[in-house]
């Protein structure tokens, strides 16, 4: 019987603060043997997301945003125009539809608003494949108060190891 889940074998490194964790992220990010690095936090931080950024370019969840956005105010706009012509309130003679578009606009922005949060929070889901039954937890402590790096390929003895010990790691482990 095979099992698909492939271990990950290497090295995890687990910081206390933010600071020795950015600056552990300089020192392994020109070295060819730490291409595959991968960063865990409790939270979000710009300080990793700005190195991210350098690693993997921008985030593509800000178009699932903008259609979700999109998508929201041409329906709130165009629910409200289909009412206004399937059942017209002419009220001091205004013609039904488009002239009577200023009101519509509180109807557009809300489900503009609506629609873009669901939109951002399904592409956040997507972008960041979760849920990831294949991904295991390295460490408890890392969805509380600590950092963590893991490198993989990597023995705890390597010259990789003593330079995020010295950079400020709590522990050091082979994982």
């Amino acid at each position: 019987m095979s099992s698909d889940v492939t271990e990950k074998k290497g090295v995890l490194a687990v910081f206390k603060y933010l600071d020795d964790t950015c600056e552990a992220l300089k020192k392994i990010k020109g070295r060819p043997e730490c291409r595959q690095y991968e960063v865990y936090a409790p939270a979000s931080y710009h300080e990793l997301i700005e190195v991210a950024e350098e690693k993997m370019g921008t985030s593509q969840v800000r178009w699932f945003t903008l259609v979700g956005c999109l998508s929201g105010v041409t329906s709130g706009f165009g629910m409200c125009l289909l009412a206004d012509y399937d059942w017209p309130i002419i009220v001091g003679g205004k013609l039904p539809g488009i002239y009577s578009l200023p009101a519509y606009v509180i109807f557009g922005f809300e489900l503009m608003i609506l629609f873009g949060a669901i939109a951002t929070i399904l592409g956040m889901l997507v972008m960041g494949r979760l849920p990831n039954p294949k991904n295991h937890v390295f460490d408890s402590r890392l969805s509380d108060d600590h950092f963590a790096i893991f490198i993989p390929n990597m023995d705890r003895d390597s010259e990789v190891a003593q330079v995020l010990k010295t950079c400020g790691a709590c522990e050091v482990k082979s994982v």
